[in-house]
């Protein structure tokens, strides 16, 4: 009896996560659509040392922004500071 309880109960389990799962992804499909900031985009660097071997680095839109504004702000700090090591030498 207890085998039949416990093969009827895996059962309805295995046909139930499926459709919780596919609830749960179109959810973050939405959010996705929602916030453009939030799409992932990869890019492709060189890998330091190597001539032809390439990586890949994925982030989303917001995360490269940030990457590119605190590049640009460092880079107009050190011209308008006149410095190029730290410390201000």
């Amino acid at each position: 009896m207890k085998q039949v309880l416990l093969s009827i109960a895996t059962g309805s389990l295995i046909w139930i996560t499926p459709a919780a799962a596919k609830n749960e992804g179109a959810a973050s499909t939405e959010a996705q659509i929602a916030d453009p900031d939030q799409k992932i985009k990869c890019r492709r660097v060189n890998v330091t040392g190597s001539l032809v071997k390439k990586g890949r680095v994925c982030k989303t839109l917001a995360e490269w922004r940030a990457i590119t504004d605190n590049g640009n702000y460092l880079a107009r700090k050190m011209v308008e500071d006149g410095t190029t090591r730290p410390g201000g030498n």
